[in-house]
């Protein structure tokens, strides 16, 4: 086994976090490297689960990757409960500890700038869900009746074809719509947020949700801000049920989306 340096994320060294455990590959124990100001979180792991041909067979596995992905988090979360912290991506392996520590020794100011912005501040999920079928049946009925006395007049060959082009126009009328709503969610997040990252909409498998994702953000939100922006949340849910429109709130996270490019 030729051994590597996993890190799972980066932390002030002062005051030095407190971590017990093993890493991903549940052999190797954690530990801390203090690099100057910064503080490492690390295991040594086989490189070549991370390098090489099998290496991407292993990252396409599930059962391989969800135990050691959900160890990565549980790592970093442990850490963030006692200061700030950078989350790092899944994965990230080096060659050896100093292959590690360098880059990161050059990094210093923009590291600590980082925590600094990012003391009592917390990254929380905001997913945007709607029953489109519900919504496309309101909307074509308003159509249909906005036209009724022009369809009524008509042949029954030429009112068919005109119910089929406004049935055609209800899904742009769909789309113009949800850009609204989604200009809405914004409106109100930004009442208890202080960032805010466009994220990749998900699919049906993977939500599990018959409702079709329209919206998903990342918001950068102040501790003591996290219950106001959760109420701001049920209100919005409240008022906009009828219209088959949801709004799901989660976290907090580390602040993924919003760490510097290393």
């Amino acid at each position: 086994m030729i051994t590597g340096i996993y890190l799972f994320c980066l932390t002030p060294a002062e005051p030095l976090p407190k971590i017990a455990g093993k890493g991903i590959d549940g052999e190797h124990p954690l530990f801390i490297e203090a690099i100057g100001n910064v503080a490492a979180v690390l295991a040594e792991v086989n490189i070549e689960d991370f390098t090489g041909p099998e290496s991407q067979e292993k990252m396409e596995d599930l059962k391989w990757v969800a135990p050691r992905a959900l160890c990565h988090e549980e790592v970093i979360l442990t850490v963030m409960e006692q200061g700030p912290v950078l989350p790092v991506r899944f994965g990230t392996v080096f060659s050896s500890l100093a292959a590690a520590v360098e880059p990161l020794r050059q990094r210093q100011d923009v590291l600590m700038k980082f925590f600094q912005d990012t003391i009592d501040k917390k990254e929380w999920t905001l997913k945007g869900y709607v029953d489109r079928p519900q919504a496309r049946a309101r909307m074509t009925v308003a159509r249909l009746a906005a036209e009724k006395e022009q369809l009524a007049g008509l042949s029954p060959g030429k009112r068919y074809f005109l119910e089929q082009k406004i049935k055609g126009a209800v899904d742009k009328d769909v789309a113009i719509w949800l850009k609204e709503i989604e200009r809405d969610i914004l409106r109100v997040a930004r009442k208890a947020s202080v960032g805010f990252s466009e994220c990749r909409l998900q699919s049906r498998d993977v939500t599990g949700r018959d409702e079709e994702m329209f919206f998903h953000g990342a918001l950068f939100v102040p501790d003591g801000s996290a219950t106001v922006l959760q109420g701001i949340t049920n209100e919005w849910n409240t008022r906009q049920e009828a219209q088959g429109l949801q709004i799901e709130l989660s976290g907090p996270w580390p602040p993924y989306h919003f760490a510097p490019v290393l």
